[in-house]
């Protein structure tokens, strides 16, 4: 969904990003129906009137453009390299183009590339916060800490709001040893969005790095009133109990951790059966699933989907 959220943003962009209102007056009948749809989300049939469109017209940023936009919804990722391949060879000062080319190169695991056009883009366009953060994540992606940290930076310079730019520059100046950063990082994150159990979670492992246990609790226990049955919080609530000489809330927090975690790979192996035809086991494993934690709603609705289906 994120993926294709950006596209489309880029979509809308391109249509004001490099040719003049003459030159797309002259577009073909199939080029203009072919963005109506993408649009609207039929990728399919905008894919058809674009390659037409394409052959009628095979110098023009917006059709390639597009038609990698229609691959991408399509999950075409090859293709839509392609195609945004040839847009920015017909426009290399277009960022929209860089942007996306960066996108698709990303989903096929090609990050070293996908972080050339995210450079090129936010050096085109530097007052585009998330030009910086994908270069961030690309750079993150290729173990480029410092080179990922200044792209984050980047980010926040432009939009400070950008919660998950300070999110994961927080990360990375936690694991390279500067806890003070972090901690400053992700009590932005905090301030910006305070329903963001991972970002508390994140503050509590700085905190215990620290060995500032009672407030590692204080966050930790914010994160589990959000999901109460986040096991990741509930072992590192665990931890902290016990690095701070409390064993019978250090029991309960690993007593729920340990059920809860059991819920879960009873759910995981249910489901696996479920995919095999496999469904009396099925049953029997999201019922014991359920045994443990009454309340785990994709046991629930597996379970019911399972009966439904008897």
């Amino acid at each position: 969904m994120r993926l294709e959220f950006w596209l489309i943003i880029g979509l809308l962009a391109a249509c004001d990003s490099g040719e003049k209102p003459a030159d797309r007056l002259s577009i073909s009948r199939e080029s203009a129906e072919g963005f109506r749809l993408l649009q609207q989300g039929q990728p399919g049939k905008a894919l058809a009137l674009l390659q037409r469109a394409a052959e009628k017209d095979s110098a023009s940023m917006e059709v390639h453009y597009n038609m990698g936009v229609a691959h991408t919804h399509l999950k075409e990722y090859a293709k839509s390299i392609a195609a945004f391949e040839r847009a920015v060879e017909l426009a290399p000062e277009n960022p929209d183009a860089h942007f996306a080319l960066g996108i698709a190169l990303g989903v096929e695991h090609r990050q070293r590339d996908a972080a050339k056009h995210f450079a090129r883009a936010a050096a085109l366009a530097p007052d585009r916060a998330e030009y910086h953060f994908r270069l961030g994540e690309a750079r993150q992606a290729l173990g480029e800490v410092e080179e990922a940290v200044a792209a984050f930076a980047a980010a926040i310079r432009v939009d400070s709001t950008h919660v998950d730019a300070h999110f994961l520059r927080a990360g990375l100046l936690a694991s390279s040893n500067r806890p003070e950063e972090a901690e400053q990082g992700y009590r932005r994150a905090i301030e910006l969005d305070s329903r963001r159990a991972d970002v508390l979670w994140e503050l509590g492992q700085v905190y215990m790095q620290q060995g500032q246990y009672p407030q590692a609790a204080e966050v930790l226990r914010s994160a589990l009133e959000l999901e109460p049955r986040n096991t990741h919080a509930l072992y590192l609530l665990s931890q902290v109990y016990l690095l701070s000489g409390q064993p019978d809330e250090r029991a309960e927090a690993l007593s729920t951790f340990q059920r809860l975690s059991a819920a879960q790979r009873h759910f995981k192996q249910g489901a696996l059966y479920a995919e095999r035809g496999a469904t009396d086991e099925a049953r029997q494993a999201l019922r014991e699933a359920l045994e443990l934690d009454p309340d785990h709603s994709k046991a629930q609705q597996k379970l019911a989907q399972l009966d439904k289906e008897r």
